[in-house]
């Protein structure tokens, strides 16, 4: 009910902004979508496990709703990630991702690193656990898994998640509240004894705790971070700010999606 409510007070804005050609046009597309995400999600799931940059993962998971199937199958999910990543990262690192989500980003990463490189996966969401593990046996990956939310400064946070669905944050509410202990970066270091690492970072607006927090330690272990800067209450300018104001220079971005590289490494 409050999915069809929302989705009737955009279509009375868009009809108000732009018109009824353009209600009538986005109408279809959205019509289209929608058939077309049913269409990719059963194939996805019937064709598991599937093969996305080279990365195999278990699409037939209950966890994966027929949207996240379909920007597999389409290769838009995480796409200006995987460009950023092909691009700019390579050799002797660990990598650390903070929001792991699926496991993919993690995993495609090592694969451009060297064979010694380790990695950890820093996962909130404990309804991806499972996945990751399973994404991490299916590619003979070698990384840890932390089930923990990334946060300085406090023991234990309130993680909201949604249904059917692999995102999951701390800075906005879901469907579901749950706590979970949280970690820091300086505690992933110590833990696992991370070399100097990538940094790959999607957690839903918290990146501005990791900068306003623990930019020092980037500073010091971080040769390269990729990170999204989500702009809630103008966080994203603040953080990339904060970035080219340190040791990190900005060398790409894709999107929303911005690469750093640390100078003085």
């Amino acid at each position: 009910m409050v999915h069809t409510v929302q989705l009737l007070k955009r279509g009375w804005n868009i009809l108000l902004e732009n018109g009824p050609v353009a209600l009538v046009s986005r109408s279809g597309a959205f019509g289209r979508y929608l058939i077309e995400s049913k269409y990719y999600g059963w194939g996805a799931k019937r064709k598991s496990p599937i093969e996305y940059h080279d990365v195999t993962l278990p699409l037939d998971m209950d966890i994966f709703d027929n949207r996240v199937r379909h920007a597999f199958i389409t290769k838009s999910y995480e796409a200006a990630e995987v460009e950023l990543i092909a691009e700019h990262v390579a050799g002797p690192y660990d990598v650390i991702d903070l929001g792991a989500s699926t496991g993919f980003s993690t995993v495609y990463a090592l694969n451009q690193l060297n064979r010694q490189s380790r990695g950890v996966a820093v996962e909130a969401n404990p309804s991806m656990i499972d996945v990751i593990n399973a994404v991490r046996e299916m590619n003979s990956a070698d990384f840890e898994v932390e089930h923990a939310a990334y946060r300085p400064g406090e023991p234990e946070v309130t993680f909201h998640v949604h249904e059917k669905t692999v995102s999951g944050r701390t800075k906005k509410r879901g469907e579901q509240e749950i706590t979970v202990s949280t970690v820091t970066l300086a505690d992933i270091i110590k833990k696992y004894d991370i070399g100097e690492f990538v940094c790959l970072v999607d957690i839903e607006g918290g990146e501005i705790d990791l900068v306003r927090n623990e930019l020092d330690t980037l500073t010091q272990n971080c040769k390269l971070i990729v990170v999204e800067l989500h702009d809630f209450d103008g966080i994203a300018e603040e953080a990339k700010q904060r970035f080219v104001d340190s040791e990190f220079k900005l060398v790409a971005s894709v999107g929303d999606v911005y690469v750093f590289r640390n100078e003085s490494l």
